[in-house]
């Protein structure tokens, strides 16, 4: 259980996970009732809310205007106690009053994006009120904001449990060739890089995602006599390009494309994420797997023999896995967004960094857990019955405003 968040007379008791669509939320509301009846709070109430919330601001000279748009998704509320119908045990001030709220089934990611002049927000709570009737006096409210993910279907958890075990499935490669040029003038040379992951349509998120990334490279066209034995100059130092030798060395991002609506207007907003615990994480070296493979001579096409004209090609293959925790893709009528996996392999020179970008469309991963013993359909069996060891991970894209409840709407929603 989290912290309790309380006002004064009024406690919540609510566990901060992230929950799944169609799951059936419980807590608790602690009244102290003594202390509700100094505050004249009259009624203890509960709301549970969902909506998708964009917001575009268009700028004319020194004015603005600000056009949003708010679809609901569910917005409940609930009595929990009025004053004179229930009473705490003899020597207690404090009436506990248990809630619960099942989830719809069909519900989107929580999702949160923010750029100048625009906004969306898929946002999830639950607020607590105490009613305190009559002029000038506001009414006590506890707010908590939810990190709800859709569903799983058993296809989508067999995918995440092949994944899980060693991979025996089909492979994807993308493969990307680059010309480099350490200066303005000469030969170029060469880079490419082969990055292969399971033959998927959506990869699930919060779950271990196998890759290989080979980065090969071709120096310029050079007599065979100027570096005989190895590809370093005169003075000892690698021709130019050479690949990374450690996995730390590419730095590996997520990229995400968010296109958002009010009405006939449409704006974009951009976003790049580090990815941990794989490349180019130097605390991570040593879980990934490196092949670097002996510099090989390539003959020149045309080239009598080994001593002509030719090139020194080098690779390295780095192993891994990625773990994405972030909304799984998803496209509705006012909002929708993607991802794209970005390498990026560093060469000296100007604009030599090489790069491959891979789409990839994100899944959820997680089943909806059973109902609570004592509620309605607790007793059936379902897919859903076994369940991962706890709840799902929080996602890494919800920034401190989703948790504050920027842009949820909670200032349109007052009663």
């Amino acid at each position: 259980m989290s912290p309790p968040s309380d006002d004064g007379p009024i406690t919540l008791q609510f566990r901060n996970i992230t929950r799944v669509a169609g799951e059936t939320l419980q807590g608790t509301v602690l009244v102290n009732v003594q202390l509700a009846q100094e505050d004249k709070i009259e009624q203890v109430r509960i709301k549970f809310r969902g909506s998708i919330h964009t917001s575009i601001t268009e700028s004319n000279g020194q004015s603005s205007t600000t056009y949003k748009q708010t679809i609901p998704l569910f917005h409940q509320k609930t009595p929990l106690w009025t004053q004179g119908s229930a009473y705490p045990d003899p020597g207690s001030h404090i009436l506990s009053l248990p809630f619960e709220f099942t989830l719809p089934a069909d519900l989107p990611p929580s999702f949160h994006c923010y750029a100048v002049n625009r906004h969306a927000t898929i946002g999830y709570s639950l607020e607590v009120v105490g009613d305190r009737p009559g002029m000038f006096k506001f009414n006590r409210r506890i707010r908590r904001a939810i990190s709800i993910v859709p569903a799983a279907t058993p296809r989508q958890l067999l995918t995440r449990e092949s994944l899980l075990q060693t991979w025996t499935g089909a492979w994807k490669p993308w493969v990307r060739e680059e010309k480099l040029r350490r200066g303005i003038w000469g030969d170029y040379s060469h880079a490419r890089a082969t990055f292969t992951m399971p033959h998927l349509g959506f990869y699930p998120i919060s779950t271990p995602i196998p890759f290989s990334l080979l980065i090969e490279t071709d120096t310029k066209p050079m007599d065979r006599e100027d570096c005989p034995d190895k590809p370093v100059d005169k003075n000892g130092k690698p021709l130019f390009p050479a690949p990374p030798t450690l996995s730390s060395e590419v730095k590996l991002s997520l990229y995400r494309w968010t296109q958002l609506r009010v009405k006939s207007r449409v704006r974009q907003v951009e976003d790049t994420y580090k990815l941990s615990n794989s490349l180019g994480d130097p605390h991570c070296v040593a879980a990934v797997v490196h092949t670097e493979s002996p510099p090989e001579w390539i003959v020149a096409p045309g080239s009598k023999d080994e001593k002509g004209k030719g090139f020194w090609r080098r690779a390295i293959k780095f192993e891994s896995a990625v773990t994405i925790n972030y909304a799984p893709t998803w496209q509705g009528e006012t909002l929708r967004w993607h991802y794209q996996l970005t390498f990026t392999i560093p060469f000296p020179g100007i604009r030599n960094d090489f790069k491959i970008f891979i789409p990839i469309q994100l899944d959820t991963s997680r089943p909806c857990p059973p109902p609570p013993k004592g509620v309605a359909g607790s007793s059936g069996p379902s897919y859903a019955d076994v369940l991962p060891p706890g709840p799902p991970p929080m996602l890494d894209d919800l920034p401190p405003a989703y948790w504050a409840g920027d842009h949820h709407g909670w200032e349109d929603d007052k009663k």
